[in-house]
């Protein structure tokens, strides 16, 4: 189990909004007795449930963040070794400024194949008028 100091700010920003919404809930229920049928007599059933979403939607992100933190999943496999320097076996050899000449070389070398199935056919493709938003000059 590996926590960063950015990972325990992330819980405990993750922590913030979830205590909030988890203090009206219990002002809530107590104003309406401490019953499901005293909130929906004075009226706030919707409000209750609509803060039970709203809060389980705000712990997602922290139960995902804590899953992480535990399981030791919160890194790709293999950006570790990348990032200290070392290449990885598919990158090993791999010379970019080679391929980009390759690539120029035979990009000037062959025509491009003509587009219509057609080529004796041809016409020549004029831009249709827009209908919407300012006009061409």
């Amino acid at each position: 189990m590996r926590l960063s100091i950015g990972g325990v700010l992330g819980i405990i920003g993750g922590l913030i909004p979830l205590v909030y919404i988890g203090w009206l809930l219990r002002h809530f229920i107590g104003v309406g007795g401490g019953s499901a049928d005293g909130i929906a007599m004075i009226g706030l059933g919707p409000t209750v449930m609509g803060l039970t979403v709203v809060g389980i939607l705000f712990a997602l992100p922290l139960i995902i963040k804590l899953l992480r933190a535990v399981s030791g999943t919160d890194r790709v496999p293999g950006a570790r070794t990348e990032a200290a320097g070392e290449l990885s076996a598919e990158t090993q050899g791999f010379d970019a400024d080679a391929a980009f000449a390759n690539y120029m070389r035979n990009r000037d070398a062959a025509p491009p194949p003509p587009i219509a199935v057609d080529a004796e056919n041809l016409q020549p493709v004029t831009p249709r008028q827009g209908g919407f938003g300012r006009k061409g000059v």
